[in-house]
């Protein structure tokens, strides 16, 4: 016996779906005044997670990427005068949430910024830092989707 399947499976409103993308390579100089530290730069990625609130969500393609890149950048290659790397996650999640490039229209899809992952890379300097990878992270509460 054949089954047949529906072109369209639900999906259990307990679930969670989310596109994650990246990670986008970044460079970065802050100043971290909170920790008295002087001017300092690092390298990093950055890792942006969507909720798909629809059929589908957010439409990863090469253009759609490069545009979400080209986002981030705008932010990254400026110096953080005055910013820990939770500032800057912080400001890097305020910077997406609610950007939509021209390129992502159209391919639509319903989506919403969920997280932001920032990736520092450490490397021994002399302000003390090691060469392990930090992760930093903003993200929404989860929450059932729909729920208001």
């Amino acid at each position: 016996m054949t089954e047949t399947y529906p072109e369209t499976v639900p999906v259990p409103a307990a679930l969670l779906r989310t596109v994650d993308v990246g990670p986008f390579g970044i460079y970065f100089t802050n100043v971290n005044r909170a920790m008295g530290l002087r001017a300092h730069s690092h390298t990093g990625a950055v890792t942006v997670v969507y909720d798909t609130v629809g059929r589908h969500g957010y439409p990863s393609f090469a253009e759609t990427n490069a545009a979400l890149e080209a986002r981030i950048h705008e932010l990254t290659r400026k110096v953080f005068k005055d910013a820990t790397n939770e500032d800057i996650a912080d400001r890097l999640f305020a910077h997406l949430d609610g950007y939509v490039a021209p390129e992502w229209e159209p391919w639509g899809g319903e989506y919403r910024l969920r997280a932001v992952h920032l990736d520092v890379i450490g490397v021994h300097d002399d302000i003390g830092h090691d060469n392990s990878t930090t992760r930093y992270t903003v993200a929404r509460p989860h929450t059932l989707l729909g729920a208001h």
